[in-house]
């Protein structure tokens, strides 16, 4: 007899099982597969990268594999959606979509009820979108301002524009390095023998 996974168990008895764990209607390996789920889905609300969760989760289950926590954080993130794994983007498509087909399905009858369902529609739509922004981005903004690298050496600053930082020859780049860096290059036979070490 084949064993029903924890995803094609009934709502029902899961329920049940969170309300009543004493009393629980589901097998006793689902029970315990369902409480590490649980766990580990708090734990992903707290700290949602995947590698730290696994650490927590097998320090919290001493007993299971790494691979097996990482089956447990994989199965909880699709269980237990949270902020960190919700698709927003998907979310708000769909609801720009789901609005302007209401739109169009209530101009095509064109009753005084589904003008006032058009009106409420448009509304939701300017919540969905929000409202246009007074003063857009300006794209051309970097070519009005100049901007500057300081470099300070021995107490004395120098700004040079970035633009200008790129167009200096090869050797005055060098010459910048040796000054920022104070000329600890390593040489091919410095380098020799750190390879040997």
């Amino acid at each position: 007899m084949s064993r029903i996974a924890l995803e094609d168990t009934r709502h029902e008895l899961i329920k049940a099982h969170i309300i009543d764990p004493e009393h629980s209607p589901l097998p006793e390996e689902l029970q315990e597969l369902l409480n590490r789920i649980v766990s580990v889905s708090k734990v992903l609300d707290k700290n949602p990268v995947m590698r730290n969760a696994v650490a927590i989760h097998q320090v919290k289950y001493p007993e299971i594999s790494k691979s097996t926590a990482y089956s447990d954080v994989r199965m909880a993130i699709r269980l237990f959606n949270t902020i960190h794994s919700f698709d927003f983007d998907f979310y708000q498509t769909w609801l720009i979509n789901d609005i302007v087909v209401n739109i169009q399905k209530c101009r095509a009858t064109g009753s005084e009820k589904d003008r006032r369902i058009i009106a409420m529609e448009h509304a939701n739509l300017l919540k969905a979108i929000g409202e246009k922004p007074e003063n857009l981005p300006d794209p051309l903004r970097n070519e009005k301002h100049q901007f500057y690298v300081l470099i300070q050496n021995n107490n004395q600053q120098i700004k040079v524009e970035l633009n200008n930082l790129k167009d200096l020859p090869t050797a005055a780049l060098q010459e910048l390095n040796r000054l920022i860096y104070g000329g600890n290059e390593i040489t091919e036979g410095d380098a020799e023998q750190l390879m040997k070490t």
